[in-house]
């Protein structure tokens, strides 16, 4: 069961009384209380990367066995756990790094107990029992075998794409979210989508649905902390070439796609944690290239001849391991990316005839589409042109990720993520009209572990994400549309739509030429997240309790039209140079959105029989709204149903916030009826969609940016 966050427009304050102050005490006053919970409480929100190792402990008779030492050991990096078992005979490690594990229980009167090749993935709550025999302590017992797949918990690591998977399977452009669709329940839609690389404004990134949900309801995180892209209205990541670049440099990823617990929110769709590789005590690399062209290519229905030219590489190296050994661990990676691919373009342009009967005033304008030559299909006036225009991609993709361990207590981690691209695409309506983009973005992320007993942890992480995105249309450089002069004074020439509506880069009956009418759009994004996350452990309850705060900013210029768009119902009025329309901004207005969102958590894991494990959670967001920070949020309200002639300005573009308080319960259910080779899970909850891309719907509001 999902819920959209709306906001809608609230009562005006009383006269005389600042609304945006008023607000902001409100804002304070519960930001305090969340605070002092935490302090009260130990709180914890945390996006799950880690892992977690229980089990229980019984001699050869089935008798538990209490005051069992375990010691949990990361095999990969030396790192040590210690534990004892309970009156139940159980014991719980949390966060644990994913990797590969050994578990050693010793008690006077058995023979030491050595559990291998147990190897943990992101989200896990793992289950390893353990039977001692009677024997002397100096004996050893060891046996290989890993956690079972399936245990009675309510996380469950379905979606998980393990690191053979990321590493090893086949993957057109190297590009890892692919494998969503490994899972059920998910689509990947992205052919759908308006324009295609290079092209699109609208998104970069590839599209999925998770369970039905729109992309934009898609959270991807990445060590914890989350990974944004940029563009007009889909905020997914992925990179200039659509791709999401980082195979050597992800270790797995998990995709939760139905009733997870209390710790995950902010969006109602998938939630798709991403954990990348980190050095460990023995020294790991790699290096590749991949090259891919066109020489056993078949040509398209509309190749004339051969398939057009085509070149990628695809490029890198990976290299991670000890810097100080069981202490301190290093790794980096780099790909590279670099593409020049020529698109088959069937392009509708004017013919010999119709350029003949153009007025002077329009013969320059011809010069925006190619010359058919003779002999091309003609459709009264409109031939069609065949080509293969030329599109250049560039990708840089680079992570450093640096673990250290403090003391058995104590570790911490940072990693630093960043992509870094552009493309120039000539575009197939119209090989004379081209399309630029530019997409860096970032992740940076720090989390410390410290662990005050056996039984209580506390993790905390902060972290920053960008991402600055531009794109632009201008005439194709070296050809005669670079020429044709602008319709404003200063600017390139805007967009000319022959055929078609008023409505931005419409479909027409002639190819759209000029400069696409989204053009010098700019959005640099800002996320700064903060986290804390406490587990407690009391008997067969597992307790969480948690905070989480973001504070965003996107500063964007969205504006329309901004080269002007010159609109012509049909190719005789465009010949007579009569226009139906011509829009354009006379003063784009770069735009300062700003939201504080947060959220806390209380959960509690209930492990009623060894059959049975019940979860109860509750989860309260809120926000802040969509606030400018200037002052120049602009909306429209109704009145009587009747809306208003001029819009209302202010702060925020909603009149009254119904996001401060968003409650969400959340149950879950794990049962085992038969063995524990079968288990049946069930689930209930409420989530909401904290809005943070409504730029696109709001920033060309009168005055500000108006067309």
């Amino acid at each position: 069961m999902s819920f959209e966050l709306i906001a809608s427009p609230p009562s005006p304050s009383p006269k005389g009384i600042d609304p945006m102050r008023s607000y902001a005490r409100q804002l304070c006053g519960r930001v305090l209380q969340l605070i002092s919970l935490l302090l009260i409480l130990a709180p914890a929100l945390f996006a799950q990367v880690s892992a977690t190792l229980a089990g229980s402990v019984t001699d050869q008779s089935g008798a538990t066995v209490s005051g069992a030492a375990v010691t949990v050991k990361n095999l990969e990096t030396g790192a040590i756990r210690t534990a004892t078992t309970g009156e139940a005979g159980e014991y719980q490690e949390f966060s644990l790094p994913i990797g590969e594990y050994e578990v050693r229980v010793t008690k006077q009167g058995f023979a030491e107990q050595i559990r291998t090749g147990i190897r943990l993935v992101v989200g896990q709550e793992a289950w390893v029992d353990v039977t001692l025999q009677v024997g002397l302590m100096s004996q050893q017992v060891t046996v290989n075998s890993d956690a079972p797949l399936v245990s009675v918990n309510t996380a469950d690591v379905p979606g998980l794409v393990g690191e053979q998977q990321v590493k090893n399977l086949p993957l057109n452009g190297r590009s890892y979210d692919l494998l969503l669709t490994l899972n059920p329940g998910i689509v990947n839609f992205t052919s759908e989508k308006t324009g295609g690389i290079g092209i699109s404004n609208s998104t970069t990134g590839n599209n999925f649905a998770v369970s039905g949900n729109r992309p934009q309801q898609n959270l991807f995180l990445l060590n914890g902390v989350e990974y944004t892209g940029a563009a007009e209205n889909n905020m997914q990541p992925g990179g200039s070439s659509q791709q999401l670049l980082g195979v050597d440099a992800v270790r797995e990823f998990n995709v939760l796609r139905d009733s997870y617990g209390a710790e995950y929110g902010k969006r109602p769709g998938g939630q798709v944690i991403i954990v990348t590789q980190s050095g460990s005590n023995q020294v790991h690399g790699s290096a590749f290239e991949f090259f891919r062209d066109n020489v056993l290519d078949a040509p398209n229905y509309f190749d004339q001849g051969s398939a057009p030219p085509f070149k990628r590489n695809q490029f890198g190296a990976s290299l991670g391991g000890p810097i100080q050994k069981d202490k301190t661990f290093a790794f980096a990676n780099y790909e590279g990316f670099r593409e020049s691919l020529h698109q088959t373009s069937a392009a509708f342009v004017p013919d010999a005839t119709s350029r003949a009967a153009a007025v002077a005033s329009v013969q320059p304008l011809l010069n925006l589409w190619p010359t058919p030559p003779g002999g091309a299909p003609d459709f009264n006036g409109i031939a069609e042109d065949f080509s293969s225009p030329l599109q250049t991609i560039r990708e840089d993709f680079g992570t450093a990720r640096v673990d250290h361990i403090f003391s058995p207590r104590d570790s911490l981690a940072a990693v630093y993520t960043v992509d870094d691209g552009g493309d120039v695409t000539a575009t197939p309506l119209d090989p004379y009209s081209s399309d630029i983009l530019n997409l860096r973005e970032q992740v940076l992320s720090l989390e410390e572990t410290h662990i005050f007993s056996a039984g209580l942890l506390n993790t905390a992480r902060v972290g920053f994400s960008r991402a600055g995105y531009f794109f632009t249309g201008e005439p194709t450089p070296g050809t005669p549309a670079g020429s044709v002069p602008g319709f404003l004074l200063g600017r390139p020439v805007g967009a000319v739509v022959v055929g078609g509506s008023a409505a931005s880069n419409p479909q027409a009956a002639v190819g759209l030429a000029g400069s696409n009418n989204g053009s010098d759009l700019t959005v640099n994004r800002n996320l700064f997240t903060f986290e804390d996350r406490v587990t407690l452990t009391r008997g067969r309850h597992q307790l969480t309790f948690g905070a989480w705060f973001q504070r965003f900013q996107s500063n964007e210029t969205l504006a329309l039209s901004q080269f002007g768009q010159a609109t012509f119902t049909s190719l005789a009025t465009f010949l007579q140079g009569t226009t139906s329309s011509f829009l354009y901004d006379s003063a784009p207005t770069e735009m300062n959105w700003r939201s504080l969102f947060g959220a806390w958590h209380a959960e509690d894991v209930i492990r009623v029989t060894s059959k049975l494990t019940l979860s109860l959670g509750f989860r309260d967001e809120f926000s802040t709204g969509w606030n400018e920070a200037h002052g120049r949020a602009a909306n429209y309200t109704f009145t009587n149903g009747v809306i208003s002639t001029q819009p209302q300005i202010g702060h925020s573009i909603f009149t009254s916030n119904n996001a401060m308080f968003l409650p969400q319960p959340r149950v879950g259910l794990a049962w085992s009826p038969f063995r524990k080779k079968t288990v049946v899970r069930a689930g209930f909850g409420m989530y909401n969609d904290l809005q943070d891309a409504l730029g696109y719907r709001t920033d060309q509001n009168a005055p500000f940016n108006p067309t």
